[in-house]
């Protein structure tokens, strides 16, 4: 049943018109698309890793499914939405999570944050402000719930999201390294946190085309 399972995951290549994109609560039926948007991003096809891409995928679908399901007061999964210039059906093409659990393996004493993970977009839907909108939508939801203090984790390369974090007042509290990074195999991960007011969560003038759906 596994394999069967998989295959239906394989992602369809889209032609979407993302300058009409919207932000959303992620649907059930959402899911395939927001796990094959993830894989794509922090685990593309190349190399070794294309022999396990289907896993990855099915991997990342389950989980998600798992926290939707869940039911957690304090948790969304927002997706970036846009139209499929030849169907006109609706895309998945950006995604975040925002939660609410305590951060890192030894953190027992540490009190539960508000915290932004996997936050991803389409390869061909990038650098159009999508990232932007949906961190925005995720800082708002946060503020509704009562919460001023928002985290994220970053790796220590990852040069073009750290600068986006840090244009939206995102600041660094502590370098974490890891085992990997402490034997030069990978890059150490940063934390950042970010003080939300009405002020600092800015968001653009609205338009027919730009639009956000409530919560």
């Amino acid at each position: 049943m596994v394999p069967l399972i998989i295959r239906s995951l394989v992602s369809l290549p889209v032609d979407v018109d993302s300058v009409s994109f919207c932000v959303r609560p992620a649907a059930v039926n959402d899911l395939q698309q927001v796990a094959d948007v993830l894989v794509s991003s922090f685990y593309p096809p190349l190399g070794w890793q294309r022999w396990f891409h289907p896993l990855f995928r099915f991997s990342i679908y389950e989980d998600l499914k798992q926290r939707l399901q869940g039911g957690h007061q304090h948790y969304r999964c927002l997706t970036a939405i846009a139209p499929d210039r030849k169907s006109r059906r609706n895309v998945v093409i950006g995604t975040v999570e925002l939660s609410y659990r305590r951060q890192g393996l030894w953190t027992f004493n540490r009190p539960q944050q508000m915290y932004i993970s996997n936050l991803a977009v389409r390869e061909n839907c990038r650098r159009q402000g999508i990232a932007r909108r949906l961190l925005q939508n995720a800082e708002q939801l946060s503020l509704e719930w009562g919460f001023r203090e928002l985290y994220l984790h970053v790796m220590a390369d990852n040069t073009r999201a750290r600068r986006l974090y840090q244009n939206m007042g995102y600041q660094l509290q502590q370098v974490e390294p890891t085992l990997f990074s402490l034997l030069s195999l990978q890059p150490s991960r940063l934390l950042l946190k970010k003080v939300l007011s009405p002020q600092t969560v800015a968001y653009p003038s609205s338009s027919s085309a730009v639009r956000r759906i409530p919560y």
